[in-house]
């Protein structure tokens, strides 16, 4: 605690013989600032900060009330201590001292034992104040590097794992918040990545916010589907809730292989999805439930698979509800137009840039909401081979024709020929899901596509019956035909694809489909022994 004959005190009186029976004083007790009118005070105060201040109120030009509204206004002497010296006796201009923000109050003419003894008190209840104000920023320095340390700042090995890397900031509004986000290796071929945000600030949220991304981390070692991993991230938090605290939540699995990206949502902003040649999107159609307020919540599940080059955005409202000098929010609308601007920048320039936008946006103007951005960026080479595991559902095939496009163009395959692969993978797919798995969602099949020099691939695989399509008759569509196995559908892969083969495999069939590039169809179709 500071040394009351360290502590400063400015003295403010027009009146000489005031100055100098108050300098006798005090003088031996206290360093002594002192000023002859308010603007001088102002002055001042604000170059060399006092610990109190006595204050005369009569005084020409600015009255000692309205120095005290100014001193009150300063970051520099708003909590400084001020004690009103006057002739004025009156209750109510006692009372105007008080309301403008004074401490204390004495009227003169003073006995100076008196006034050592306030200035005495005050100073001590100052020191004090202080002190214990620098403790709890002494702890609050200990938790916020407690609280970054929670997150992660070296992504080394899971981008050398997974083929991805990180750009990452986290700033506090205050010393600690509530924002969070994680990415941790579940399993070889599921890296899960993690973002929320604690309602309220400081210290509070900073402990749900501790709670949440533990709880998160362990669910995700455990649960291989993003939206169970909500779900039971929402049970424990809402169990043990009595602080009635929540947090938005967003959870993505991503699989290297097949380049699959899980999403889940719990009330928390919509990532940004970035793809090279496309304008921003918006990766999730819906902001679902926040986790805390009660337990059995269901979360929807949206799937997308990412290109080479791609990457996913994903932000607190400290960054979307920021907000300039004039309270203009910086807003959705503007955050994909400043995203535009980071396609094919690295996952690091894509967060460092969109932390910039919004600072420039904000102009000075104090933060209002913790601030989380966490890039997730796929590397930039397209493999030859992407493997897909579908469930035996109508929307899994369109699934995989919508993978099989974005494989197709980033490879470099004509337009023409990615009409014909998309029509021949969409025909034998919906037959698998139809007839060898009959739409049982439990069910999957495998597909695969691969780039050669020549051509590209397309392989399925089904725990089906056996069935080869390739033995079927050719003949043309009548109006009655549905698309059954051995109806007209593989007619039009056949007249669709270079070469069709068959194969019965482990307890799989197995249909090979190639497309060669740079030439025109030839139609054919064998059975592989």
């Amino acid at each position: 605690m500071k040394n009351l004959s360290d502590c400063r005190v400015l003295i403010v009186d027009d009146a000489r013989t005031n100055l100098d029976i108050l300098v006798e004083g005090l003088k031996s007790d206290h360093k002594l600032s002192l000023a002859l009118n308010g603007e001088m005070a102002l002055q001042i105060a604000a170059r060399t900060p006092p610990d109190l201040i006595l204050l005369d109120i009569v005084m020409p030009g600015m009255d000692g009330y309205e120095v005290c509204r100014r001193l009150r206004e300063m970051p520099e002497t708003a909590e400084v201590p001020v004690m009103f010296l006057s002739s004025l006796e009156e209750v109510h201009d006692k009372t105007l001292g008080f309301e403008v923000g004074g401490n204390d109050y004495l009227t003169k003419p003073f006995e100076m034992l008196e006034v050592k003894a306030r200035v005495r008190s005050l100073l001590k209840a100052k020191a004090y104040s202080d002190a214990v104000k620098e403790q709890i920023a002494s702890e609050l320095r200990v938790a916020r590097d407690i609280q970054m340390g929670m997150v992660p700042r070296d992504f080394t090995s899971l981008e050398s794992a997974y083929g991805v890397s990180f750009g990452a900031v986290l700033e506090p509004a205050r010393e600690v918040g509530g924002d969070l986000y994680g990415a941790c290796a579940a399993a070889p071929d599921r890296l899960v990545v993690f973002l929320g945000d604690v309602s309220g600030k400081g210290i509070p949220a900073s402990m749900f916010m501790v709670r949440a991304i533990s709880l998160a981390r362990l669910l995700a070692r455990e649960i291989a589907d993003p939206e169970r991993i909500l779900a039971r991230l929402n049970d424990e938090l809402s169990s043990d809730n009595p602080s009635c605290m929540f947090v938005t939540f967003l959870c993505a699995v991503f699989e290297p292989k097949t380049r699959r990206l899980t999403l889940a949502n719990a009330g928390h902003c919509r990532p940004v999805l970035l793809r090279d040649g496309q304008a921003p999107r918006w990766a999730l159609a819906n902001l679902g439930t926040a986790l805390g307020f009660e337990p059995g919540l269901e979360f929807e599940r949206t799937e997308m698979t990412l290109q080479p080059g791609d990457a996913l955005v994903l932000y607190t409202d400290g960054v979307s509800e920021a907000f300039d000098p004039a309270a203009e929010c910086y807003g959705d609308d503007r955050l994909l137009a400043d995203c535009a601007t980071f396609s094919g920048l690295t996952a690091d320039k894509v967060t460092a840039g969109l932390l910039e936008q919004v600072r420039a946006f904000a102009n000075g103007a104090p933060q209002s909401d913790d601030i989380a951005i966490l890039t997730l960026k796929l590397d930039g080479t397209a493999s030859d081979t992407l493997n897909l595991e579908l469930r035996a559902t109508p929307a899994e095939v369109m699934r995989g024709v919508e993978t099989l496009q974005s494989f197709a163009t980033a490879h470099d395959v004509p337009a023409d020929a990615i009409f014909d692969l998309s029509l021949a993978l969409e025909e034998c797919s919906s037959n698998i899901v139809n007839h060898a798995l009959l739409r049982d969602e439990g069910k999957t099949f495998r597909v695969s596509f691969t780039r050669t020099p020549e051509s590209l691939v397309v392989e399925l695989r089904d725990a089906g019956s056996e069935f080869d399509p390739t033995t079927q008759p050719d003949r043309k569509p009548a109006a009655d035909d549905d698309d059954l196995p051995g109806g007209w559908g593989i007619q039009l892969v056949r007249r669709r694809m270079d070469d069709i083969r068959y194969r019965r495999d482990a307890g799989e069939n197995v249909l090979l489909l190639t497309k060669r590039l740079g030439r025109s169809p030839a139609p054919a179709s064998s059975s592989e022994s």
